[in-house]
């Protein structure tokens, strides 16, 4: 049994996270964050901006962290942001880290450690941290040298899920439903969608190296054009890791995967009242495909990554969200 819980963060990482922010703030109707959602990151080298799509943290937990290596005056000259862009080299799609929120991390390390994996349990008041975090395929000693065999290239953070980034009501069973939504209003991020050469392979490694396994059997969808295995879904508020194997090669996934290898994907949102939220982005100008449902999939919006800076969005009916 998984020891995962749910992902923390759908990220993005890209060159700059404030304009990219109010771009889809703009293009897909992105809650604007308040103020206290920018953080620098100095030491790092993050500019980092923590977005809810639903201001109900409850009902929607997962957030939507948008971040890009930027220098201050007390950035190392070779900094972790800098060097989580570099590794990833010219991909639209990157990511500064899967961050997955679990309730055993002391348990984790031990096991880590005792493969021998590379990583970092950076324990809570360290390097003036709120919590102990889990690096996968980095070291203290050398922050910035990633080893995907570490954690299957997914560059892979673990977070406690009872750290002061959570609180108790985020828990609940069953989880919270909105309250009263208004048409076309986004309501809980799905998934942040992982494409790979090889699933299986994949599953075998996170699971051997970080006892981290399917919430459910793989599905394969010749419809949808790939086979796919849902990961970290303990709570079914929080988003889930959705690694997806591309079979057709004319559909887009293949022939992302074809041109820059295994990459961070779709960030899927549920919305209240599909047809509202499609009436929307055709008045906002926003570019989008429709993709019907298929056997293991809903019907979805697929919004032009040229309007969320680089990154794919799919937005769903809540009531037919799956993941």
């Amino acid at each position: 049994m998984s020891i995962c819980d749910f992902l923390f963060s759908a990220d993005m990482l890209v060159a700059e996270p404030r304009t990219a922010v109010a771009k889809m703030i703009n293009s897909i109707g992105l809650p604007p964050p308040g103020p206290r959602a920018f953080v620098d990151f100095e030491e790092s080298g993050w500019d980092c901006a923590f977005a809810l799509v639903n201001k109900d943290w409850a009902v929607g937990p997962t957030r939507l962290e948008v971040i890009g290596p930027k220098r201050y005056p007390g950035t190392p000259e070779k900094s972790r942001g800098q060097s989580m862009a570099d590794v990833q080299g010219e991909k639209p799609c990157k990511t500064h880290a899967t961050v997955v929120a679990t309730s055993e991390i002391e348990r984790l390390a031990e096991h880590v450690a005792r493969l021998g994996l590379r990583h970092w349990l950076e324990e809570e008041g360290e390097n003036g941290v709120p919590f102990t975090r889990l690096w996968m395929g980095v070291s203290e000693a050398e922050p910035c040298d990633y080893e995907p065999e570490a954690d299957a290239g997914l560059i892979v953070e673990l977070i406690p899920s009872d750290s002061s980034a959570f609180s108790p009501k985020l828990f609940r069973r069953p989880p919270p439903e909105p309250v009263d939504p208004v048409a076309g209003q986004m309501i809980r991020i799905l998934s942040r969608a992982f494409l790979v050469d090889d699933l299986d392979a994949t599953l075998l490694t996170l699971e051997r190296n970080l006892l981290w396994e399917p919430s459910g059997a793989i599905a394969e969808d010749r419809d949808a054009g790939y086979r796919y295995a849902l990961l970290a879904h303990d709570y079914a508020q929080g988003a889930t890791l959705k690694l997806i194997e591309p079979l057709d090669p004319d559909r887009p996934e293949a022939a992302f995967l074809a041109r820059w290898g295994p990459s961070p994907f779709t960030i899927r949102i549920a919305v209240h009242d599909l047809a509202a939220k499609r009436d929307d982005l055709q008045a906002r100008r926003t570019a989008f495909d429709e993709r019907p449902a298929t056997a293991h999939e809903p019907e979805r919006l697929a919004i032009d990554p040229r309007v969320t800076a680089g990154m794919p969005f799919e937005l769903v009916e809540h009531i037919a969200a799956q993941g």
